[in-house]
């Protein structure tokens, strides 16, 4: 019969998803966070490149780091608005997210592309419409390039920045292609009218 393993032989392992990782990395700038900030730095970051959280994956990610004891969170006194609750890294935090940055296998990217599942389905309208569907593509790939950019810009020279305007550059590199892509597409639609 196997022996049970007692308290003390805790696994300092825990088991969190990528996007609990990703919540903990942006916790590495030097501030601490409510949810509400952490959501915004989201959005203006891993959107391009990764995942877009709702406002309750945060919340549930930073209940997930706290109970690995990876984050803590503390009460922030406010002037003309509720307190809020901000959450900083902790040194296991720290060391969980260095060892996930350095052994996390490296999975395929997986493409979720919205209008490339429309254009699948295509033979159900009217190629006018696919036009449309991939034209407003390419002028959200637009937008996305400019902030992008902007974003690379400002956080150039940024002590805190760390390697995000590389990330930032990467993924536009990554939206050029899907530009370069998209330009190919439109121009054989445009062979079906």
């Amino acid at each position: 019969m196997a022996a049970t393993p007692d308290a003390s032989e805790k696994d300092d392992e825990v088991d969190l998803p990528a996007t609990a990782f990703a919540v903990l990395g942006l916790l590495t700038f030097g501030q601490d966070l409510s949810g509400y900030e952490l959501r915004g730095w989201s959005k203006g970051s891993f959107r391009h490149f990764y995942w877009s959280p709702a406002q309750s994956q945060i919340y549930r990610e930073l209940k997930r780091l706290e109970a690995a004891s990876f984050a803590e969170s503390h009460p922030v006194a406010q002037q003309d608005r509720p307190d809020k609750i901000a959450y900083r890294i902790t040194p296991a935090g720290e060391q969980a997210l260095a060892r996930w940055v350095e052994s996390q296998p490296v999975d395929r990217p997986v493409l979720k592309h919205h209008p490339a599942i429309r254009l699948f389905f295509g033979h159900m309208v009217d190629p006018a419409v696919l036009i449309d569907i991939v034209t407003e593509h390419r002028e959200a790939l637009v937008e996305t390039l400019d902030d992008l950019e902007m974003q690379s810009v400002a956080l150039t020279g940024e002590p805190t920045s760390g390697l995000s305007p590389l990330v930032f550059d990467w993924a536009a590199e990554i939206h050029r292609g899907d530009l370069r892509g998209t330009d190919l597409v439109l121009k054989r639609l445009a062979q079906l009218l």
